[in-house]
């Protein structure tokens, strides 16, 4: 009874908020426990999910490499340029029509409503480029290159880079950085699947 109460909550939230309430409401963040009770049918839940959305079938914006994607992200960051940002990250509809449906959780035992899951995504995205802009962003990074893993992950039609890591150096000192989540491709476009880091 629990669980279900605490998923009714995340819901209505996530009914109510734009992405811009979204960010006001990821602190503190929220933990996901793995399995949340279902409140409607999958088919329902995503065409509900969907209907203010226009389908699409590829990755719009983001990169046509992931080198460029990350050189554009760290170019973002030093000149706080949060339109880019934005359109560097999985959209609504993107998520809608080509992450969710083949996602984990969009089946058994991890299933979650395409609303609260993208409600959950975009908070802990939301925190994490905020964190990125907020400590590092108005200055130049000395950006040394990133380490992503050697092969992608694969679901559906998407390809997923996990736990890159950003270089930077600095008056001979180097660090290396979590900065965002997934790197995303479908298609020969690049995208992030959300900012979520280690900050």
């Amino acid at each position: 009874m629990k669980t279900r109460n605490r998923t009714c909550i995340l819901l209505a939230a996530a009914l109510a908020c734009s992405a811009g309430e979204a960010r006001e409401a990821a602190s503190p963040p929220v933990t996901y426990s793995g399995v949340v009770d279902s409140i409607l049918p999958l088919e329902e839940a995503l065409r509900r999910f969907r209907a203010d959305l226009l389908e699409t079938t590829a990755l719009e914006g983001g990169a046509a490499s992931r080198d460029e994607l990350v050189r554009r992200f760290v170019r973002a960051v030093e000149t706080r340029d949060t339109t880019a940002l934005r359109q560097m990250v999985l959209s609504r509809a993107e998520y809608a029509w080509l992450y969710y449906p083949t996602s984990a959780f969009s089946r058994e035992p991890y299933y979650q409503m395409p609303q609260l899951n993208w409600f959950l995504n975009v908070a802990s995205s939301e925190k994490g480029i905020t964190r990125v802009v907020t400590r590092h962003g108005g200055r130049t990074l000395g950006f040394a290159g990133y380490q992503c893993p050697d092969s992608a992950r694969t679901d559906g039609g998407l390809s997923f880079w996990d736990g890159c890591l950003v270089t930077f150096e600095h008056e001979g000192d180097s660090r290396r950085m979590r900065l965002f989540g997934s790197i995303i491709e479908r298609g020969g476009r690049y995208k992030f699947y959300s900012y979520a880091n280690d900050l």
